[in-house]
C-alpha cells in the first residue's frame, strides 16, 4: 500500500505582524476620524456620507466643488472686480483650510478604512477590522504545487550535503569554494562570498574533463 505523503506546506499562511499592524493603523484612522469631521462640521458643511464622498472620491473632488461654488455665487449676478477677487480669495482661504482633513480623509478611503453612513454622519465598521485585517494577513497558495518544487529544490540541498560529508569524511578540499571570494585592493582585503552559486557550481563541474583539470593535484599518485 503506497504511503501518503506528509503534507509540509499549509494552504494558507497567516503573518500575526501584518495582522497586529495592519489591525492598529485602521484602530488609528477610526480615533482620527470624528475629529476630521468635527473640523468640515465647524466650516458648515454637512459630514454625511453622499457629501464626504463628494468631496474625497478622488484628488481634486474637493478643489472641483470648491470652485463650483464660486460660480454659483457669482450665477446671475453682477460683481465688481474687486467682489470677484474678494470671493476668490476667501474660497482659496477655506480651501487651504480644510483640504488637510479633507485629504487626510481621502486616504483613509485609499487605505479602505471600512467607512459606513450613520444618520447624518459617518462612522467605522469596527467589526470588519478585523476581518480586513486577517485579509491583510493571510497568503494563499498552492500547496500541492510548492511541495513538489521544495522536493526537487531538497534533492539539490541534500547533495550538497552529502557532499560536505563525504569531502569532510575524506579529507578533500571544499568543492564549493569560490577563489574569487579574496581579492586584493588598493586598501586591503576584499571578501566576497566564499561559496561560488549553484550556476558556478554546476558550470565549474560541467564535464569530466573540467572535473579532472580542477583536482588534478589533489589526486595525483606519488
Amino acid at each position: 500500500m503506497k504511503m501518503k505523503k506528509e503534507t509540509l506546506f499549509s494552504n494558507e499562511i497567516f503573518d500575526e505582524k501584518i495582522f497586529n499592524d495592519t489591525k492598529k493603523k485602521y484602530e488609528l484612522m477610526s480615533e482620527q476620524l470624528p475629529d476630521l469631521l468635527a473640523s468640515i462640521s465647524a466650516e458648515g458643511l454637512p459630514t454625511d456620507w453622499k457629501f464626504i464622498d463628494t468631496i474625497t472620491h478622488n484628488e481634486g473632488a474637493f478643489r472641483e466643488w470648491v470652485e463650483e461654488q464660486g460660480k454659483e455665487r457669482q450665477k446671475g449676478k453682477f460683481l465688481t472686480v474687486s467682489e470677484i477677487q474678494r470671493n476668490a480669495d476667501e474660497l482659496n482661504e477655506f480651501y487651504n483650510r480644510l483640504a488637510p482633513d479633507v485629504n487626510a480623509i481621502r486616504r483613509m478611503r485609499i487605505e479602505r478604512l471600512p467607512m459606513v453612513a450613520v444618520d447624518d454622519s459617518v462612522a467605522v465598521d469596527l467589526e470588519k477590522i478585523d476581518e480586513l485585517a486577517k485579509k491583510e494577513a493571510t497568503t494563499k497558495i498552492d500547496a500541492t504545487k510548492m511541495q513538489n518544487y521544495w522536493e526537487q529544490v531538497n534533492k539539490v540541498v541534500q547533495a550538497i550535503n552529502d557532499l560536505k560529508g563525504y569531502e569532510e569524511k575524506n579529507g578533500l578540499p571544499d568543492s564549493t569554494f569560490n577563489p574569487a571570494s579574496i581579492s586584493m585592493g588598493m586598501d586591503g582585503i576584499y571578501m566576497a562570498s566564499p561559496n561560488l552559486s549553484i550556476t558556478q557550481f554546476r558550470d565549474k563541474y560541467a564535464t569530466p574533463e573540467q572535473f579532472q583539470n580542477i583536482f588534478i593535484n589533489t589526486f595525483k599518485k606519488n
